[in-house]
C-alpha cells in the first residue's frame, strides 16, 4: 500500500473510484474534493495505491480548513477520508489511519497534530480513530451535521 499526493496523471485511478450511497452523506467524491483543492492552496489531496489501483483517498487540509477545530497554527485537517466501495472491509481504513503520522511526519515535517471530524452517528469511524490513538476534543457542526473533534498529536 502507498500513500501518496495526487497528481492530473492520476486522473484515471480517481474516476473508477466509488462511494458508496449510504457513506455520501459523510463524505464527498474524490473528484469532487480534487476540485476543491485545484482552488484552494491549502487543500492537499492524497491517494492510496494498492496493486495499481486507488483503493482510499482524503485530504489534508492546512491554514484556514484546521481553524474551526484547533488553535494550534501546526495541526492539519485530516478529511474527506473514503474507501473504494471494492475494497471495504478488507482493513485498509485501519492501516491508513495507522500510517497516517508517519505519511504526514515525511510530507508536512512542522505538523505536529491530526484534526478530523468524525459524524456523530458514524459509529465504525469513531472506533476506528479511538483504537488508532485520537482522542476527543469538543463537538461541532459540520456542513449541517454534528460531529465529534479528535485529534492525535504527532511525537
Amino acid at each position: 500500500m502507498q500513500i501518496r499526493r495526487f497528481t492530473n496523471k492520476d486522473l484515471k485511478l480517481i474516476e473508477s473510484f466509488k462511494v458508496l450511497k449510504e457513506d455520501r452523506k459523510f463524505t464527498r467524491t474524490p473528484l469532487h474534493n480534487i476540485e476543491l483543492a485545484q482552488e484552494d492552496s491549502e487543500r492537499h489531496p492524497i491517494i492510496v495505491i494498492q496493486n495499481n489501483r486507488c483503493v482510499a483517498y482524503f485530504t489534508l487540509h492546512e491554514g484556514s480548513g484546521v481553524v474551526p477545530y484547533s488553535d494550534n497554527p501546526k495541526a492539519m485537517f485530516f478529511r474527506s477520508f473514503s474507501v473504494d466501495a471494492k475494497h471495504r472491509g478488507q482493513g485498509i481504513g485501519k492501516s491508513i489511519i495507522e500510517a497516517l503520522p508517519h505519511f504526514i511526519e515525511q510530507e508536512f515535517p512542522n505538523v505536529n497534530e491530526i484534526v478530523l471530524t468524525v459524524n456523530t452517528d458514524n459509529h465504525k469511524a469513531i472506533r476506528l480513530y479511538e483504537n488508532a490513538g485520537y482522542n476527543y476534543t469538543g463537538d461541532a457542526s459540520l456542513e449541517g451535521r454534528p460531529v465529534y473533534i479528535m485529534s492525535y498529536t504527532i511525537k
